[in-house]
This record gives structure tokens, sequence and C-alpha cells, in this order.
């Protein structure tokens, strides 16, 4: 269903359903993975944790924007403004997730009744989970180039080849006119409000 911001276009805010199927497919790519390390590992604790902060903050900060789960069912998380989310902000929403299910899950269900679809954890970290086709990248490689970011080596991650979802938080200053037509089409789809769309737009100009 579609929704409007600001009264600028329409965004369609991820569901309910589709959203708690993400939910399963990360949890057994998760629960694979952790039955791995404790077949090798003599000392399991802690390991379910550290898959899952390895996995989610990593992978929804990443260029991918989105876990696996979230990525096949066409789902990505964005900031309130549409920008690809920092890893900052992708921890506060993955332990605010947690206090979402400690409290019988409300956290979650508030998605039911707030305007954008918006669960406790998107509103602490101000994101939101929208539809639409994601970039087309390796997984592992988003994972892995999204690691080397959080390390602050950026020099070992090649250049982005995929097309930018717009102006990203802590991009480099090379811009390119392609970046006025992605900055476009989010006003156009409703992230961006109208005055967002044009102080944007004027740092692209001034940059180009």
């Amino acid at each position: 269903m579609n929704y409007t911001m600001s009264g600028y276009g329409a965004v369609d805010y991820a569901g309910f359903w589709r959203r708690a199927g993400a939910v399963i497919i990360d949890g057994i790519i998760v629960g694979l993975i952790s039955l791995l390390f404790k077949m090798v590992a003599l000392n399991s604790m802690g390991i379910d944790i550290l898959l899952a902060i390895l996995y989610t903050p990593f992978f929804e900060s990443s260029e991918l924007q989105a876990t696996p789960g979230k990525a096949l069912l066409d789902m990505r998380i964005v900031s309130t403004s549409g920008e690809r989310i920092t890893f900052k902000k992708a921890i506060i929403r993955y332990f605010v997730r947690i206090v979402s299910g400690l409290i019988l899950c409300f956290g979650f269900l508030m998605m039911l009744f707030t305007e954008k679809k918006q669960t406790l954890h998107d509103l602490a970290a101000e994101t939101l989970v929208v539809r639409g086709e994601v970039k087309n990248v390796n997984y592992f490689q988003a994972w892995y180039h999204q690691v080397l970011q959080v390390l602050g080596m950026l020099d070992k991650v090649p250049a982005k080849s995929n097309e930018s979802l717009g102006p990203q938080e802590g991009a480099g200053q090379d811009v390119t006119p392609a970046d006025l037509a992605n900055l476009y089409e989010l006003y156009q789809k409703g992230i961006l409000s109208e005055g967002e769309y044009n102080q944007k737009r004027e740092e692209i100009l001034k940059k180009l």
C-alpha cells in the first residue's frame, strides 16, 4: 500500500508479513552459520550474539542497505531523509529491536499503527523500511566492504559500480550528473521533501 510523505509523491513502505518473512529468512541463515561454528568451536558461549551483531547492523548499513532476508524480499532500509544509514544508526536500531521483542513484541506491532509503518526500533534510529528493487551486489562483498569502512580501511574498498540511492552519508566529494537524476527520483517517490530535495540539489550543483 502506498503512502505519501510530507505531501510529495508516494512511498511503498514494507508491510508486516513481508518484514516477518525477512526475519524468518535471516533467522535461518544466522542459525545455519551458528550451527557450523558450534560444530568446530569448543566454547560456543556468545556465538549467537556475536553473529547477530556482525550480521544485522553490518548488512543494514552496507551498500546493500538490507539483510539478505530483506534483500530477497525486495526491501531496504533508509534514513527518514532517504539515505543509506550509518553503522552507528544500524547498531542503535539493532539493540532497540531487542527491546521491541522484550516488551511482548509491542515494539514490532507498533508498525500496524504508525503512518509510515515504523516499529519502535525504526523510530529510535530514524529509519524506514521501504519496498523496491535492491541493488544487484554480492552479499558477502557488501558485508566485507562495510567491515572495511567501519574499521577505517576505505582505501581498500573498490569504487562502487552500482547505481547510488543518492548522496550518501559520509560520501566523498566526487559527484556526477547521475546523482541529480537519483536525487530527483527520491523526490518523486516522496522519500525527500521539496525542501530537502532543493538543498541537496544545490550541494550537488556546487560540486559539479
